[in-house]
């Protein structure tokens, strides 16, 4: 593990291998998640890949001052920037996970030539719809005060969503586990900062010539619409619905998800 600062916040992040014939593969997690939730798959990434993975700011082992808009979409993409800038990795992938999906998303608008291609799981481009912005900027208010006044309730009914009803036993305790030592403060800045009314809808801002491979379960079927519509944008655009998953594809078909990421990476690798 490596430690590396960008604008006040301290990254935990892991290269897993470097193999020099092999690209690399920056993994984002998900929301209250670490880079800890991606351990399962990592053996067999490392086979045909050199998986990097961290814990986004506010989260994990990444220490993050509690400041006003340190989590915002702005400051996120510019603080993965600086590191990747440090880095510097020629062959580069990336894979995002439901909120780390629209980071993900963020980035390849931003920046498509720092990537080879992207993998994108159960997350969407942002919302374009100002009342329906507005809606989830409401409920992530609601549920920022209700993280704050209760976590331990609040985690309670969090892991009952069924987003998440799919899970295997196994991995639903170790996603609990790592929620329940998030700091409070941060998930909730996280979510009235980074919360999917308020960062920037990229959906017209895609590099349409960027393979994009998007990954959504057949029993999430919101998710199944959502990047349906963002598939159909571009030929270089594909998706993937796994059948008897849920939100959380990767810990419902682990199999499956690794085998997108290598036909991906095996594909486009230059």
């Amino acid at each position: 593990m490596i430690q590396l600062i960008a604008d006040s916040v301290k990254y935990s992040c892991t290269i897993h291998k470097s193999n020099s014939d092999f690209p690399y593969l920056l993994m984002l997690h998900g929301f209250m998640g670490s880079a800890d939730v991606f351990n399962p798959l990592l053996e067999t990434l490392k086979s045909f890949c050199n998986p990097i993975t961290i814990d986004l700011a506010g989260h994990g082992r990444t220490e993050t001052p509690d400041t006003d808009g340190i989590l915002s979409a702005q400051n996120q993409i510019k603080q993965l920037q600086s590191l990747l800038e440090r880095l510097s990795f020629s062959n580069l992938f990336i894979y995002g996970y439901s909120m780390g999906g629209r980071l993900a998303f963020q980035l390849i608008s931003n920046s498509p030539g720092n990537f080879k291609g992207a993998i994108i799981e159960s997350a969407h481009c942002g919302i374009n719809e100002e009342n329906q912005r507005k809606k989830r900027r409401l409920l992530d208010a609601e549920r920022a005060d209700a993280l704050e006044n209760g976590f331990t309730d609040f985690i309670d009914e969090w892991v009952k969503m069924p987003l998440f009803a799919n899970t295997p036993a196994k991995a639903a305790e170790i996603y609990e586990s790592i929620m329940r030592a998030q700091v409070p403060a941060l998930m909730a800045r996280s979510l009235r900062e980074f919360g999917a009314g308020v960062i920037p809808a990229v959906n017209k801002n895609l590099p349409l010539d960027l393979p994009v491979h998007l990954i959504s379960g057949s029993f999430d079927t919101k998710y199944v619409q959502l990047q349906k519509e963002i598939a159909d944008q571009s030929v270089n655009f594909q998706h993937h619905i796994i059948g008897e998953a849920g939100h959380r594809v990767h810990t419902d078909k682990p199999l499956e998800v690794v085998r997108i990421i290598k036909d991906t990476v095996t594909s486009f690798s230059h």
